[in-house]
């Protein structure tokens, strides 16, 4: 499982790659074929931010992160080989698409 804080201390828990892409396609109706296909991970990306969200991708050796911010919900992050942890930038992407998507639900309620 991969595990999430965001700057209000909230957790959530996202299964790994396989159930990640088929939540995204069952969320966002994007399919997203592995964790090389970042054409469609971007559209993500896009889609958060036109809803607002400021999405950073960090990337380098030994060092892998995707944080995502917003206004009314904070701050998300997951990083590579830490806490929240991810195993590919696409796979980062995924999860804080998803859990992004659960926030704006818990807002809408």
């Amino acid at each position: 499982m991969i595990s999430f804080l965001t700057c209000r201390g909230d957790f959530a828990s996202v299964p790994k790659m396989e159930e990640l892409v088929e939540k995204v396609k069952r969320e966002y109706g994007i399919e997203v074929r592995d964790e090389d296909d970042m054409t469609n991970a971007w559209r993500l990306v896009k889609i958060l931010e036109e809803k607002g969200w400021i999405v950073y991708v960090i990337t380098g050796k030994g060092r892998k992160q995707v944080d995502a911010w917003h206004p009314s919900f904070g701050t998300l992050f997951a990083q590579f080989g830490e806490s929240p942890n991810f195993g590919s930038i696409v796979e980062g992407i995924l999860t804080v698409a998803l859990l992004a998507k659960e926030l704006e639900g818990r807002h809408k309620s």
